[in-house]
């Protein structure tokens, strides 16, 4: 299964995460409303539900490749 990595950023806080590529490419990015929902699932359980607007900034989505390979890397790093 490919992976992207996913970095967004809210209020000076940036939060990177691995997402299945066609997660991402089904609209999970699209506004705040699921943008905040993939933060709360990934990487703060406390952060808000945010209503559907643009508050939320993509910072970057980059192919990581395939998820052996990704969790290779995190073992290395």
């Amino acid at each position: 299964m490919a992976l992207a990595s996913v970095t967004l950023s809210y209020q000076g806080t940036s939060y990177t995460f691995a997402e299945d590529d066609l997660t991402v490419l089904k609209g999970r990015l699209a506004c705040d409303c699921e943008k905040s929902q993939l933060i709360r699932e990934t990487c703060d359980s406390e952060f808000p539900v945010l209503r559907c607007g643009a508050e939320i900034t993509v910072i970057s989505v980059l192919d990581a490749g395939t998820e052996t390979a990704s969790r290779r890397a995190v073992a290395a790093g």
